[in-house]
């Protein structure tokens, strides 16, 4: 049997919560929810279902969060170093 729109849309919307809770950490809530609400806005991605507008701010979220994660146990890419350079300076 084939899942209807809406249980497709409950399970994606699980998803991303299940994930939300394993990545974005108590100390970084404030600034991925600042980071989801700048994005958000300016995406013009602003009249859909709640559901899937909350969805889009937690996903957001998640990858700030993760970024932040990577930041502090500095997981950086090496082409970092060629677009921040300012990062490096002094070492």
């Amino acid at each position: 049997m084939t899942d209807t729109p809406q249980e497709q849309l409950d399970g994606f919307v699980q998803a991303i919560n299940d994930l939300h809770l394993a990545t974005v950490r108590d100390e970084d809530v404030r600034a991925a929810s600042e980071a989801a609400a700048n994005l958000h806005s300016g995406s013009g991605y602003l009249y859909a279902l709640t559901a899937v507008l909350e969805a889009f701010s937690r996903a957001i979220e998640i990858g700030h969060a993760a970024a932040l994660r990577d930041m502090r146990e500095e997981k950086l890419d090496a082409d970092i170093e060629q677009w921040r350079p300012e990062l490096f300076e002094g070492e």
